[in-house]
């Protein structure tokens, strides 16, 4: 060694794997493409849930007519998850979710047809549901399994993290962007954008390398798979623990968005709808770049519990204080409840992901998807709830359920909940390859 070597300050040691940032995926152009679609993606989907909403509320005036055209796009989610993903397990993941998002794109042209023609009715918007839940079924169990094959096994939880951050900022865009065309152009106009949205998002998603996780499996029935994923996730512990506790937001909390239309109008403030839903989905956005900040926490089972409380005390804190204080409290609790929500759905998901082994994830995200089913399900009986008793009683109660039954699951796996220091199982992927595939084919 010379000695202006050995002058020289050791280099900086590189960051620990895992550890290189909230944004560090971002370093992955295929990350960056598959991210871009799912901004456009769900941009789109936003968009028509404002324009359903206001669509289903106009010619309804009802909770549970609003809620029976969420639940139609639940249904075949819940019929279709299981061999949804099954068969996306032993698919090329790219064409799939290309596929699925041209039909997206054409039926949001249809409707938006219909409207114009003034031909739409509630039976229409209901079968429109239907198709769109039967493609999603599909759609976001290959979307997440491509995900996990383009990213470093290390990146994984910060790759989850920044794609919640995209579907979390649509939210905030989402609804601006539809009031923007309701209130200038038409609700025709939405649709039409959301169908050009759905266009780029699968030219952006075949910028990315098809996928290669299904080449080598091996082929069996397909019964046989989706008993083969249903034993993965209920026979292990831990997942079991992880599934049950986001079915009980997905039940009790996430619901609360379809009741805004109806929330908004008993507060005398019909036209806050829009805003409360990106008021809402900007506390999201917040809570997704929290999970992103804390996705290598040794106690995340334990710091999720904490948010899953904190989630149900201020939905019941919106029913309380929205009556009494008015259009600022309903937004500052809306804030808080968007954020927490999203944290606690977010860290869930990212350990399901990487507690599963890969060649099951299509699989164990189909399952997933059920809870978010769920949720569309659970609008109907609690329409029907917020028709009587009103819908600052109904948060209310979905906050005093949700808490009591996240406290219930966490005392039940203890050992999960309040572990000092949680152990992810982060797996290679058995046939991952720098370059997975020819981008563009």
């Amino acid at each position: 060694m010379t000695a202006t070597e050995s002058r020289m300050p050791p280099a900086p040691a590189a960051p620990p794997p895992g550890q290189r940032g909230v944004f560090s995926a971002f370093q992955n152009r295929h990350f960056r493409w598959h991210w871009i679609s799912t901004l456009t993606s769900f941009s789109g989907m936003q968009m028509q849930t404002i324009a359903l909403g206001i669509l289903g509320w106009e010619m309804s005036h009802s909770y549970a007519v609003v809620g029976l055209l969420q639940a139609a796009f639940a249904i075949p989610m819940a019929l279709f998850a299981l061999p949804g993903g099954a068969a996306v397990d032993r698919m090329e993941k790219r064409r799939v979710v290309a596929l699925s998002q041209g039909i997206l794109g054409l039926l949001g042209a249809i409707t938006a047809f219909l409207v114009q023609a003034d031909l739409i009715t509630v039976l229409l918007l209901f079968m429109g549901g239907v198709v769109q839940g039967a493609l999603f079924s599909v759609n976001g169990p290959a979307r997440m399994a491509l995900l996990t094959e383009i990213v470093e096994p290390e990146e994984v939880s910060t790759a989850i993290s920044m794609q919640n951050v995209a579907m979390n900022s649509t939210r905030v865009v989402g609804p601006a962007l539809a009031g923007l065309f309701i209130a200038f152009v038409s609700i025709e106009g939405a649709y039409y954008l959301t169908a050009l949205l759905y266009a780029f998002t699968v030219w952006a998603i075949l910028r990315v390398p098809r996928s290669s996780g299904h080449v080598n499996r091996t082929k069996s029935p397909l019964l046989t798979d989706i008993r083969a994923g249903l034993g993965h996730v209920f026979g292990d512990p831990m997942l079991r623990s992880l599934m049950a506790s986001g079915l009980a937001v997905a039940l009790f909390i996430m619901p609360y968005q379809v009741m805004l239309p109806g929330f908004a109008d008993g507060l005398g403030r019909t036209d806050l709808f829009g805003a409360m839903v990106a008021v809402s989905g900007l506390g999201g956005l917040v809570g997704s770049f929290g999970a992103a900040a804390i996705a290598q926490h040794p106690r995340k089972p334990f710091v999720q519990f904490l948010l899953g409380m904190t989630a149900g005390a201020a939905l019941i804190a919106l029913g309380v204080l929205s009556p009494l204080f008015g259009p600022p409290a309903a937004f500052a609790m809306l804030a808080l409840v968007g954020a927490v929500t999203t944290s606690y759905m977010t860290l869930n998901q990212t350990m399901i992901m990487t507690e599963s082994r890969p060649e099951f994830r299509g699989r164990v995200m189909s399952i997933s998807m059920l809870t978010f089913s769920a949720m569309p399900l659970m609008s109907l009986p609690l329409g029907l709830l917020a028709d009587v008793i009103g819908g600052s009683a109904t948060f209310v109660a979905q906050g005093a359920i949700v808490a009591s039954v996240i406290a219930l699951l966490a005392f039940a796996n203890r050992s999960h909940t309040f572990a000092r220091d949680h152990v992810a199982h982060v797996y290679e992927h058995p046939s991952r390859q720098d370059a997975v595939g020819e981008v563009g084919d």
